[in-house]
């Protein structure tokens, strides 16, 4: 018994529900691969966070050690040494005639044990006022350092809109990137220029930091070794600030921030 001959129009509709189901399945198919594409992305980045927040904590925590050696170390050789030395005049039998070193050698303990304490915590900050924190830091950086600052705040230049942990992530990366000069660039001079947007900028406080020192190379920087640099970008990332770096071999080293006046972030860091 021999099947009767498919008609054209029923091949036709076999054909349009077998077309239907390829369609179907490429579509589930890419679907899936596309999942996969997302799903895999979301996983390298969520590695790459993991890395870098473990590099980060590293530093912090390297930080950490380090400032307390600094802290330890200055406390002995000034702060001690004073008051031992105080100590050692108020046991003399002679004590009454010595008051006046007594005193001076009080004095510059109590001017180092407020140095230290700025480093820790600057005062300025509990204010609200940046542009005082960073007057303060250029003038300590002065004293302590062979490099000059030229410190430049344009007119009616404000900080008012930034909160207090904007202050201090601020303060942090400018306190960070005189300290890489001091220790690397060899530099004779710095130039700070702080100001709010100009023309079509952006609305915000801009601050630019400048050196004549020896410069880098950027690309070439390892980031694992140079804690500073990543420091630095942890920071304004926690804020939503920009920071740009830009350095060439014999001709210094230039380093801007931005921090927007309309962008905020949460305590995660995000826009």
């Amino acid at each position: 018994m021999t099947e009767k001959p498919l008609s054209p129009a029923e091949m036709e509709e076999i054909l349009k529900s077998y077309t239907t189901i390829f369609i179907i399945f490429d579509i589930v198919f890419f679907s899936m691969i596309f999942i996969f594409i997302i799903l895999l992305i979301h996983y390298i980045k969520s590695r790459k966070n993991i890395r870098d927040s473990n590099e980060y904590l590293m530093y912090t925590i390297k930080g950490q050690e380090e400032e307390r050696e600094r802290i330890a170390r200055e406390l002995h050789d000034t702060v001690a040494q004073n008051i031992r030395w105080c100590k050692s005049l108020c046991e003399k039998s002679d004590a009454k005639d010595k008051l006046s070193q007594i005193e001076e050698y009080l004095s510059k303990s109590l001017s180092q044990v407020r140095s230290i304490s700025y480093n820790l915590a600057p005062p300025d900050i509990t204010k609200n006022d940046f542009l005082l924190c960073i007057k303060n830091l250029c003038e300590e950086f002065t004293e302590n350092s062979s490099a000059g600052i030229r410190l430049s705040i344009l007119e009616n230049t404000t900080a008012s809109f930034l909160n207090r942990d904007e202050i201090l992530n601020l303060y942090r990366i400018v306190q960070e990137a005189l300290s890489n000069i001091s220790k690397h660039a060899e530099a004779d001079e710095i130039v700070i220029l702080i100001r709010n947007q100009a023309g079509n900028e952006e609305k915000g406080l801009y601050i630019f930091i400048s050196d004549d020192g020896k410069g880098f190379d950027v690309e070439k920087v390892d980031a694992k070794k140079h804690f500073g640099l990543k420091g630095m970008k942890k920071c304004a990332d926690l804020i939503g600030a920009e920071l740009s770096v830009v350095s060439k071999k014999d001709y210094g080293t230039q380093v801007k921030i931005f921090k927007s006046e309309s962008r905020k972030v949460n305590i995660l860091g995000r826009v």
